[in-house]
């Protein structure tokens, strides 16, 4: 028999075992991590972003890591206006949701930005499981483009440190496929092509998740994390509960109030757009934006040949930190962050 470690039965299980056995089953770090890539409500700031963090309840939490952005060519997005009697539709008043649906249209022309992070295995499936409607992970569909100024100095360097570090003396440097979030299925009557944040020299129009979100909707993302932001500025606020002394300060801080001010407003902009676009949904859909039926300029390349690494393979917490460490950062994996070494010496030195 096999337990789930997100059961009660798990937890009978092992209550009757010594400690020391306990704890060794719970230590988190006996257990693979892997590299995932998501564009949606998985993202920091957004509801379902615990999605990607492991917890059983049994102190063996595991944060997600999030390790920077990279540009993925060939991929179209869209914002999924889920209709009545869906799974994640949500009547007035709760609040709705709008999902972000990429599809492999092999356009080059069209890029989405994706946001890699690094989750214990064990909540991968569970990632996959609760994705909303039309969604799938693929090992190597669309890949990497590690040459992109849209893709963050992390995760070139890591990936490229990757490549070198292989066995299998792969030798493309410039791309890398990673599990990627990727959109099986087009509805002309929820979908809407997302706002391109900015059209590059060669006429790439570039995507992504919460800032096209924002541009359709008018709103301000900076809103949306303005908490996320104001505890990264105040770390020891994080800590605060209710009842501890700190918590007095924390209510009488006006910046606390402003933060959460910006969040609230931004939800409420973006329940205003999503209502007035249902009102709307015959006039704004088209069949014409099916991502399947675009004529390309140029193709992407989808899937790697012999020279190009594929990152779907598990890793310990011990080999992950040595590659950070190998390209200037450092990561903790009990508090999920990421860190260059120069910002860690100039806090210690604090």
């Amino acid at each position: 028999m096999t337990y789930d470690h997100n059961s009660a039965i798990f937890s009978e299980a092992i209550a009757g075992l010594p400690v020391f056995l306990q704890n060794l089953i719970l230590d988190v770090t006996l257990y693979p991590h892997a590299y995932v890539c998501v564009s949606g409500g998985l993202q920091d700031g957004f509801p379902n972003r615990s999605n990607l963090d492991y917890n059983s309840g049994l102190k063996d939490e595991s944060k997600a890591i999030f390790v920077g952005k990279a540009l993925v060519r060939g991929y179209k997005a869209y914002l999924d206006l889920m209709q009545d009697g869906w799974r994640q539709y949500s009547p007035e008043p709760a609040q709705p949701l709008m999902n972000s649906n990429v599809f492999a249209s092999g356009c080059y022309e069209h890029a989405n930005e994706y946001w890699i992070y690094i989750v214990d295995s064990r909540v991968v499936w569970g990632v996959l499981a609760q994705e909303p409607r039309f969604l799938s992970i693929t090992p190597d569909t669309g890949l990497l483009d590690l040459t992109a100024i849209e893709t963050d100095d992390a995760v070139r360097k890591l990936f490229r440190h990757e490549i070198v570090q292989h066995l299998g003396n792969k030798s493309n440097m410039d791309q890398v496929a990673v599990p990627l979030v990727t959109a099986v299925w087009y509805n002309s009557q929820s979908h809407i092509p997302s706002p391109p944040i900015h059209i590059k020299e060669d006429g790439t129009h570039v995507t992504n998740f919460p800032e096209s979100l924002a541009l359709w909707a008018g709103i301000n993302d900076a809103d949306r994390t303005a908490m996320i932001d104001y505890y990264a500025r105040n770390p020891k606020a994080r800590a605060c509960k209710h009842g501890d002394s700190c918590h007095d300060a924390l209510m009488e801080d006006p910046h606390f109030y402003q933060a959460q001010e910006s969040v609230q407003r931004y939800w409420d902009g973006l329940r205003h757009s999503i209502r007035q676009a249902e009102k709307n949904r015959s006039t704004i859909m088209s069949t014409s934006n099916d991502p399947h039926k675009y004529k390309c300029e140029k193709y992407a390349r989808f899937g790697v040949d012999n020279e190009t690494l594929r990152v779907n393979y598990p890793f310990t917490q011990s080999e992950i930190q040595q590659s950070f460490s190998s390209i200037g950062y450092s990561i903790d994996f009990e508090e999920g962050e990421l860190s260059t070494a120069t910002k860690n010496m100039l806090e210690n030195e604090l």
